[in-house]
């Protein structure tokens, strides 16, 4: 099916560019202990968001891989806006 072929097309490139922001990104986390705890919670769940994506990619569940890395994107996306991460995105 048409759909199916261009969500995965999608899936893969935005997997792979998570996964390179990941690579690439500095990290600076808060120096406050309560704000570098939710921080590190944030990275955390949003490399599960991510694990999570890669998983119902496979198995052939594409709606649901879409919502899983669109999760882990905007966790990283908001930690950056808050100063504490920097990284681009670059898709191929």
């Amino acid at each position: 099916m048409i759909l199916e072929e261009e969500a995965e097309k999608k899936l893969e490139r935005y997997i792979q560019g998570t996964e390179r922001a990941f690579r690439e990104m500095e990290v600076k986390p808060p120096a406050d202990v309560e704000l570098k705890k939710a921080f590190e919670e944030n990275i955390s769940l949003s490399k599960q968001y991510l694990e999570d994506s890669k998983h119902y990619m496979s198995k052939g569940d594409f709606i649901t891989a879409l919502v899983c890395i669109a999760y882990c994107e905007g966790l990283i996306d908001s930690c950056r806006n808050m100063g504490w991460l920097k990284y681009e995105w670059i898709f191929k």
